[in-house]
């Protein structure tokens, strides 16, 4: 019989080894970058952070797909204490459509449907804001301006600022009023925000007043910008 060279045998050992961390990107070497699965990892990786299809446990547990060491795509997400997110995912955020189950001792509770940035936004797709009233006004701009929890408002008449407004009310559903300027707003928002703004102002041609009144809520979470033209 011939004789095992133990040498050779630890090099072919040692190089099928390091082959199959390479295949399957362990964690030493991949790197997630969310620290709740930040851990132990195994999948796919690209450039040290997990990149495609993956394990990834922490104090919370994820399997599916990655982006640049984050979830990215279809997932499922196990919260420590029992929930469970199963859905798509962008940037480490819940977005587009999933179902969150809740285990309880009565049984599972299910909240399915859309989620933005990290919040449930109801059973539908929902649109990003909705106008439901706007009573005196030519028009009505609402843009998005980046990542945030801001609202700023904007009051206008022809084209300049309005410092016509009078009796000025707003009643939202969550936040902080502050001003800047000539403009105010409202920060520390959770979305969805419900608001009401009604103002009196002087028509532009006359010495006459007349009365304002809109309403909208807005769904999507970020940097909002509302301007109101008479």
């Amino acid at each position: 019989m011939k004789p095992v060279n133990i040498s050779q045998f630890g090099i072919l050992f040692s190089t099928l080894l390091y082959i199959s961390f390479q295949i399957h990107g362990q964690v030493n070497d991949c790197k997630v970058m969310m620290p709740q699965i930040s851990g132990t990892y195994t999948g796919d990786c690209k450039n040290g952070l997990a990149h495609g299809k993956g394990i990834s446990t922490g104090s919370d547990r994820y399997e599916g797909e990655f982006s640049k060491g984050l979830p990215h795509g279809e997932g499922t997400y196990e919260y420590t204490g029992g929930p469970v997110y199963k859905g798509e995912w962008i940037k480490g955020l819940k977005h587009g459509k999933g179902e969150l189950t809740y285990r309880t001792e009565r049984g599972d509770s299910v909240v399915k449907g859309i989620w933005r940035a990290d919040n449930f936004v109801g059973k539908e797709n929902v649109p990003p804001y909705n106008i439901i009233r706007k009573d005196n006004l030519l028009s009505v701009n609402i843009t998005k301006e980046g990542t945030g929890n801001t609202i700023v408002i904007r009051y206008m008449m022809k084209g300049q600022i309005n410092t016509k407004v009078r009796r000025l009310s707003m009643v939202y559903s969550s936040g902080t009023q502050f001003k800047t300027g000539f403009y105010q707003g409202l920060q520390e928002v959770r979305f969805p925000l419900d608001l009401k703004i009604s103002y009196t102002t002087n028509n532009p041609i006359s010495l006459s007043s007349f009365e304002v009144v809109f309403e909208c809520t807005i769904n999507e979470p970020g940097k909002w910008e509302v301007t109101l033209n008479n």
